[in-house]
């Protein structure tokens, strides 16, 4: 099973659902159930790595294109939004939630 987690921002940026979306993912994992996190690099530096790994947890970013307040505008995550069975997106009114819910799997 594969758990695919959204959310604008992730560490080593911390703040509520940055923790929660990290504690649900690296619990999955603990269990044997992938959980990857896909994310912008919204607040956090344009230098980290496109993947990085916390923990059990595999981080992708994906640069965004434009931002208006904490709408992140990541196109180049459209594509990697397939193969999996479950989306759990963090957050509300952001690019990831409606795209999740607006692209088919």
């Amino acid at each position: 099973m594969k758990v695919l987690r959204t959310i604008e921002t992730f560490l080593p940026y911390i703040c509520g659902p940055t923790n929660q979306a990290f504690q649900i993912s690296n619990r999955l994992e603990a269990r044997g159930i992938h959980s990857p996190v896909y994310t912008t690099y919204s607040d956090v530096d344009s230098g980290l790595a496109h993947q990085e790994n916390f923990e059990q947890v595999s981080a992708f970013r994906f640069r965004h294109q434009f931002k208006i307040m904490r709408y992140c505008m990541s196109m180049g995550m459209l594509s990697h939004f397939n193969n999996f069975d479950i989306l759990h997106s963090h957050n509300y009114r952001n690019f990831q939630t409606d795209s999740g819910f607006f692209l088919p799997s």
